[in-house]
């Protein structure tokens, strides 16, 4: 080592030293070495308050760090909910649609007291010339049992058959099998209306065993009678569409439109008495 470098740390040892002593002396800035305090408190003061500084950027930038990150997230989850408005707003319009077919039904449940209500969907469907047979998302668990009325906000649509947990199947009153006791709502005179199902699938309705004596004309209301306990009274079936007289026996027949377009058929109402006891596993099979 040269002269010169051994000067140089010489005197960075010294400055070291006095450093140091400046740092125990200005624990009591008051005592004899006041003036020594001064000189050499300083410049560490000023480096304390840069370092303070320092840390108090660093720790500011990581509170807005933090801070960002929670104001992102509260602005993503904003988006989420205003991504679910125009779901909202579609589930409200349906509940305004539905409510309003209920309110369509509501002077039926007016005179009929002792039913309730199940609104359902049509799930599955076997419409042909010789079924017409549509299987609803509504079973035993709701109430749902075999020979319960199924009608639309228009009118009457058909009858349990089939009953299970969770899902029931239906038929409809054109099916060929079916048969039932109606009134003219007119004249309130009690006719039997059979399902009548064609081949083109226009499905119609026909009341036969007819008198001449009979007033039906074309536009008469047909709605159900009280009489077998098939269907509860009241319920809209059709309209009288066509009246044909027999010349030589006499006999009128008329052929009816169903209320309900079945064709157009999605959701449905099936009607339960209350407090009418379960059906029993051994009742459905």
């Amino acid at each position: 080592m040269n002269k010169k470098s051994k000067i140089t740390l010489f005197a960075l040892t010294i400055l070291t030293i006095l450093m140091l002593v400046a740092i125990v002396i200005s624990a009591s800035p008051n005592g004899s070495f006041e003036g020594l305090y001064k000189f050499f408190g300083t410049p560490v003061a000023l480096v304390q308050n840069g370092v303070k500084k320092a840390a108090s950027a660093v720790s500011g930038w990581f509170k807005y760090m933090f801070s960002y990150g929670k104001v992102n997230a509260e602005i993503e989850e904003l988006r989420e909910k205003n991504a679910q408005i125009p779901i909202l707003e579609d589930e409200k319009e349906r509940l305004i649609l539905e409510n309003s077919e209920l309110r369509r039904i509501l002077g039926f449940e007016d005179y009929s007291d002792d039913y309730s209500l199940v609104p359902a969907q049509i799930i599955a469907e076997d419409v042909t010339d010789w079924f017409n047979t549509f299987t609803i998302d509504r079973g035993t668990a709701d109430g749902v049992t075999r020979g319960s009325t199924v009608i639309s906000p228009d009118g009457l649509v058909g009858i349990v058959t089939e009953a299970g947990f969770t899902s029931s199947k239906f038929v409809t009153i054109v099916d060929e099998d079916n048969s039932f006791m109606c009134r003219i709502s007119r004249s309130n005179e009690l006719v039997r209306v059979r399902g009548v199902s064609q081949e083109n699938l226009v499905y119609e309705l026909r009341i036969d065993r007819l008198s001449a004596s009979t007033g039906i004309v074309v536009g008469d209301n047909i709605v159900t009678a009280d009489s077998g306990g098939v269907f509860p009274s009241g319920i809209m079936v059709g309209t009288v569409k066509e009246v044909t007289v027999d010349r030589e026996t006499g006999v009128v027949t008329a052929m009816v439109e169903p209320a309900v377009d079945l064709t157009l058929l999605s959701k449905v109402f099936v009607m339960l008495r209350n407090n009418e006891p379960a059906e029993t596993p051994a009742q459905q099979q």
